[in-house]
């Protein structure tokens, strides 16, 4: 458990940690999170600008995609526009 923020959400508390699947990387989640398979949007955003796009992505990683962006309540034309921000920025969107 760490008591920090959900690194998908910033509800604030005590979370377990858990590894984003597909990325080298832990995150703390908080029980609805985790539950929606909700994960932290930057990190999703740049693995999938790294495979070229949403439409290069395979079927699990798209499932993961879309069930991030409806948790946050994100629109997926925000989120393509943040993928490729990366390529006229070659930054972390904010």
């Amino acid at each position: 458990m760490s008591d920090a923020k959900c690194g998908v959400c910033g509800k604030k508390g005590e979370h377990p940690i858990a590894s984003v699947p597909g990325v080298p990387h832990s995150a703390a989640y908080c029980k609805e999170c985790f539950a929606s398979n909700a994960h932290p949007y930057d990190l999703v955003v740049i693995n999938t600008w790294s495979c070229g796009g949403y439409d290069e992505c395979v079927d699990w990683w798209k499932n993961m995609v879309n069930d991030t962006l409806k948790h946050l309540k994100i629109p997926r034309e925000e989120f393509d526009k943040d993928v490729f921000a990366l390529d006229d920025n070659d930054r972390i969107p904010s």
